[in-house]
């Protein structure tokens, strides 16, 4: 979500390497006088931002943080997002998005194509337009909350929209884990959506200048 203020998940990777031997193959372990110690292992450094573990993925739809703070939002420019319907899906599939800002719906294929929007919260229609080839059509979301995007005309393709007034949000990975870069320093309230409504929950947090922020969620 560049341009809008939307924070950029991103995920650590790390490898676990190791020696497969053949058959036959003979380990020997020696224990030398003058063999050096190992160097001692450094803690892995916390990456910076705010990061912690929310709620698991529920039927392909993640959990979404926000971060909310006092300043308000510079709403002078709502640039339009694109949801693109290629190769019998929609693209992107997840998409973050401010109140008040609009999403175009376009179809780039050569078959019909319909989008129906269903807010999650009311599970109630709020956009239903048919797109042929070419054609497009936008909507502009004034509820905050999780929306259903799907093709009547092809069930399998399906994308998930979520709408927040805070100047940060960021979804989640399938696992739940979260990584929130770019959040200057200061005080926020921080909620976790979930398709369980359950697992919702806010809560303060204070965000130091060049430091990570781990939370854990209630």
């Amino acid at each position: 979500m560049a341009d809008t203020g939307a924070v950029i998940l991103t995920t650590g990777v790390r490898v676990k390497t190791g020696v497969t031997l053949g058959v036959g193959a003979a380990v020997l372990f020696c224990s030398c006088a003058d063999a050096e110690p190992d160097s001692p292992r450094s803690e892995p450094t916390p990456p910076e931002g705010v990061f912690g573990q929310a709620p698991a993925a529920l039927g392909g739809i993640p959990s979404v943080i926000t971060l909310e703070a006092e300043a308000p939002i510079d709403r002078s420019e709502a640039p339009e997002f694109l949801m693109d319907q290629l190769g019998l899906q929609f693209s992107p599939l997840r998409l973050l998005v401010r109140v008040g800002q609009p999403v175009r719906f376009q179809n780039s294929e050569s078959i019909a194509h319909n989008v129906h929007v269903r807010s999650m919260s009311g599970d109630s229609t709020v956009f239903n337009e048919d797109t042929m080839l070419g054609q497009s059509a936008s909507f502009v979301f004034d509820e905050e909350g999780g929306y259903d995007v799907k093709c009547d005309v092809h069930p399998g393709m399906t994308a998930f929209i979520f709408v927040t007034s805070a100047p940060y949000a960021v979804f989640a990975e399938q696992d739940g884990a979260f990584h929130a870069s770019g959040v200057p320093a200061g005080e926020y309230t921080l909620n976790v959506w979930s398709v369980d409504a359950a697992a919702h929950s806010e809560q303060t947090i204070v965000t130091a200048e060049g430091e990570g922020t781990e939370v854990t969620l209630r």
